[in-house]
């Protein structure tokens, strides 16, 4: 072997060190990121899931062993007797089916109006037009409580272009019923309407205009062609407002506290109710629970821990209704176009 042959040798030896260093370098970066992102998803898992599990743990624990170090994240007694007192509490069996059909209606009612903002939103050229989808997100930005004192005046003397005081001599009061919140829906004031009708309208814009100028010219009208064309196509984004509106209204406690605060009836007023009062809640059950219960303690503990059954009977039926449509509502959001202008 020569001595140029031992000096290429040596160089190439000495390039590949050269070259291994910086590569080491990038993939110890790399790992190192991938090791921070998944740190930080644990902890944010941690933080989001941890009290979910531990309303879990107590709504299974007996009442006897609540409060106890060995019961803490795995139920020593497994019972289920806190449900059912939590459930008598809330008169969950009445007020599960009536709350799931009065948030149906609402969802109805919105989705159909923000839908039909939105498509005019999308596609129509009118005069302020610009103006008037400006005043939408202004909705979505202010809070509802601004408008709270115009819309209580507005339902206790509800009427429409005087026709209503014209025909019975008197203005109708809604406060009180469940008219004044269908109403809203269905006149896009519901809750987080204006961010349905900017769902809506991304969505329709969304879409090729050919579709539609193709079934103009095939003959068909206005409304089959909105209805055999434009929904269908836009099945993602009506699913996302589908199930944002379910949840949101469901979740409410807000209007339905300002306008029909007396339908305990409802879900969410009965659970506030409830957990304003624990032991007074509890002691207007006594009598519908066998004596071997231990509530009429008035333990604080317990009480705690029939506070926290009770929320989870409240979200359980969203959970359930999360698992059926996950995927399509997944899919929904990313094509929905929420994220741009």
């Amino acid at each position: 072997m020569t001595e140029s042959t031992i000096k290429l040798a040596r160089q190439n030896k000495t390039g590949k060190k050269a070259l291994n260093v910086p590569l080491m370098k990038k993939k110890g970066k790399r790992w190192l990121g991938s090791f921070l992102r998944l740190l930080l998803i644990i902890c944010l898992s941690y933080l989001i899931l941890a009290p979910i599990l531990q309303n879990i743990v107590v709504a299974f624990t007996h009442p006897d062993d609540l409060g106890m170090a060995t019961s803490v994240w795995v139920p020593q007694n497994v019972s289920t007797q806190n449900w059912h007192v939590a459930s008598l509490m809330i008169n969950y069996a009445q007020a599960l089916p009536y709350t799931f059909l009065h948030t149906s209606i609402m969802v109805i009612l919105q989705t159909v109006c923000t839908m039909l903002a939105g498509y005019s939103f999308a596609r129509f050229k009118f005069r302020f037009r610009s103006v008037l989808f400006a005043f939408v997100v202004f909705t979505i930005i202010v809070p509802p409580q601004v408008f709270m004192m115009p819309q209580y005046l507005f339902f206790r003397s509800f009427d429409i272009f005087g026709i209503i005081t014209a025909i019975t001599g008197k203005p109708l009061n809604l406060l009180g019923s469940t008219a004044s919140l269908y109403v809203m829906s269905a006149v896009g004031m519901g809750l987080k309407s204006g961010l349905y009708v900017y769902i809506f309208r991304q969505t329709f814009r969304g879409l090729p205009k050919e579709l539609e100028e193709a079934a103009y010219i095939d003959g068909a009208g206005f409304l089959r062609t909105f209805t055999s064309i434009v929904l269908p196509a836009a099945q993602a984004g009506i699913l996302t407002v589908v199930v944002l509106s379910f949840v949101w209204n469901w979740n409410d406690s807000y209007y339905t506290n300002l306008f029909d605060n007396n339908n305990i009836r409802h879900l969410m007023l009965a659970y506030g109710k409830a957990i304003s009062s624990v032991d007074e809640a509890l002691a207007s059950i006594s009598s519908k629970v066998p004596l071997t219960y231990s509530f009429l303690l008035k333990s604080p503990v317990y009480e705690a821990a029939i506070a926290k059954t009770a929320s989870m009977l409240v979200f359980l039926p969203l959970v359930v209704l999360y698992l059926f449509i996950q995927r399509k509502f997944v899919q929904g959001v990313e094509r929905s176009g929420i994220t741009g202008m």
